[in-house]
């Protein structure tokens, strides 16, 4: 296997340890790694078209019922969505003790990526994101779903266009969220202001995120201001877009600035429906990317049509006999048959749960940075504290800002990610269960011990969960989680402390750590620096 092309391709070579086998699937390389599993670049064995994008989750995230229920509904945000603007399901299943989900493999770069690397899109550009992007929200519509998360790192552009990912918070038709403590999940930079302020969002919160989202590819700024504080929180809830940012719009375009100015609006009832968004995009003329995004798309696909065409490598026969029984699932769960996927060797009996076992991993596949580690652009998917107040349609908790308005000063808890807490690192490595040897009748009972605590730098640096590549001059959560955990592990960031600014000190101090880490001291925070700063050590 060609490290080079996998690199270009956006993964990692396998390492020792990672399955050679995972259901119909034959790993390439490793796209990216979370909280709750990895995500890895695979062949389909059954000699289908097409690479994928395999999510195998840990064992132990199976085994909590309420994160069952939470893969219950997103299994029927998946199942229902049937559109070219979004990722395809090829499968589920259970491999020995791997849950896995697969997905088509998109070589592309999401649209936080594609700005950091080549700047902000032109205007002809924008309008061809507000067509694809508008026939998106069209399709979620009609199958009854509200994303509730779009935003730059979440919108995938390839050269076969743009696509909306990661559904891990989305909303089907009336039910709720489930969210722990009262809180919001999301990103507060492009939240809707309803769902701030009462908890409620729908289609039209939708277009909110979007027209947020459709001014940063023009500007690269959000109409807020970026950053998951109260501050920005309350700017989204009750304050306008700033005039600056979006005169940028207008200017370069008046009837784009327009458009989007609408998008943003308080009331949810004077935006734009997603089928209107669709109609004025219609009328204006647009082409292919501009340069040099095409050019990085075309690699990234030059890349894939490489892995694609590569032999593969002797594998084990399917297990299809050694299944691991699935949790007992939910009242409720049933099966999930999805017509006309592809499936290797013997047909698994799928349930929902396993549709969705990896949650917040299954967009992120097409979206892992790259560099030192995996190729993972998104901004972290943080919930948002929540102060007390009333029950709220959505959650059946507070509003984080329902006194904001009045001159109260909450203050905020940190910002987690959405991700499942976890005691273990999020490493790169196989989970593997252990069988366990019961005691004879002579030997006394084990003592009950209590586990260690874990770490500052683990229990209070928890703003974000991801492990995309940060580096020098970034400004963003993932910096901010960098500094409190190397504070937190005795090393100095600067005067200004953990203020989200990867400036010197704090490339300093990371170059520090990873040499008493016995990493390259390069100051670039990939896997391995992830994985290192959350280990217990």
């Amino acid at each position: 296997m060609s490290d080079t092309a996998l690199r270009q391709a956006g993964a990692a070579p396998l390492k020792p340890g990672d399955p050679v086998r995972i259901g119909p699937y034959t790993p390439l390389g490793v796209l990216g790694s979370g909280g709750m599993g990895r995500v890895f670049l695979a062949r389909p064995t059954d000699g289908a078209a097409g690479l994928a994008a395999v999510k195998v989750i840990r064992p132990e995230y199976a085994e909590d019922a309420e994160f069952r229920r939470r893969l219950e509904r997103e299994a029927a945000v998946q199942a229902s969505i049937h559109t070219p603007r979004a990722p395809r399901l090829q499968g589920t299943g259970f491999h020995d003790d791997l849950l896995w989900m697969a997905t088509d493999y998109i070589p592309g770069l999401s649209l936080d990526q594609a700005v950091r690397q080549h700047g902000v899109l032109d205007r002809d550009t924008v309008w061809r994101l507000v067509a694809e992007l508008a026939e998106a929200l069209v399709a979620l519509a009609s199958a009854g779903v509200v994303h509730r998360d779009l935003k730059p790192s979440n919108v995938l552009l390839s050269l076969h266009g743009a696509q909306v990912i990661d559904f891990g918070i989305s909303k089907a038709g009336g039910a709720s969220m489930l969210t722990a403590t009262g809180q919001r999940v999301g990103t507060p930079a492009f939240m809707a202001p309803e769902y701030l302020r009462e908890g409620r969002s729908d289609t039209s919160s939708d277009v909110f995120s979007l027209g947020g989202t459709l001014v940063f590819a023009a500007t690269g700024q959000g109409p807020f201001g970026l950053g998951t504080g109260m501050d920005v929180m309350h700017r989204v809830a009750f304050e306008e877009p700033n005039q600056h940012i979006l005169g940028e719009v207008t200017g370069a375009d008046p009837e784009l600035g327009a458009l989007l100015t609408a998008c943003l609006a308080k009331d949810p009832a004077l935006r734009p429906a997603p089928q209107q968004l669709v109609a004025a995009a219609a009328a204006r003329p647009w082409q292919g990317w501009q340069q040099p995004l095409h050019g990085s798309l075309a690699g990234l696909r030059g890349a894939y049509e490489t892995l694609h065409r590569m032999p593969l490598a002797a594998v084990p026969p399917h297990p299809a006999t050694q299944r691991v029984t699935a949790p007992a699932p939910p009242p409720g769960f049933g099966p999930a048959a999805e017509p006309g996927r592809r499936r290797g060797g013997k047909a698994l009996s799928l349930t929902l749960a396993a549709v969705v076992a990896i949650g917040a991993l299954v967009g992120g596949a097409y979206a892992l940075t790259r560099g030192e580690a995996d190729p993972r652009p998104p901004v972290a998917q943080g919930s948002v504290p929540a102060v007390p107040g009333g029950a709220t349609p959505d959650d059946g908790a507070a509003s984080p800002l329902a006194s904001a308005s009045a001159g109260s000063s909450p203050t905020p808890t940190p910002t987690r990610t959405r991700e499942a807490p976890s005691p273990t690192p999020a490493a790169t490595r196989t989970v593997t269960a252990s069988p366990t040897t019961a005691p004879t009748a002579e030997a006394a009972p084990p003592p009950v011990s209590t586990p260690p605590a874990e770490p500052r730098w683990i229990s209070e640096c928890t703003m974000y969960g991801g492990s995309e590549l940060t580096r020098y001059g970034d400004k963003n959560v993932r910096v901010t989680q960098v500094q409190c955990m190397l504070v937190r592990r005795g090393y100095s960031v600067g005067a200004a402390g953990e203020d989200g600014d990867f400036g010197t000190a704090t490339k300093n101090a990371v170059i520090a750590f990873q040499e008493s880490k016995g990493l390259a001291a390069d100051g670039l925070v990939g896997e391995q620096t992830w994985a290192a700063l959350r280990s217990a050590t």
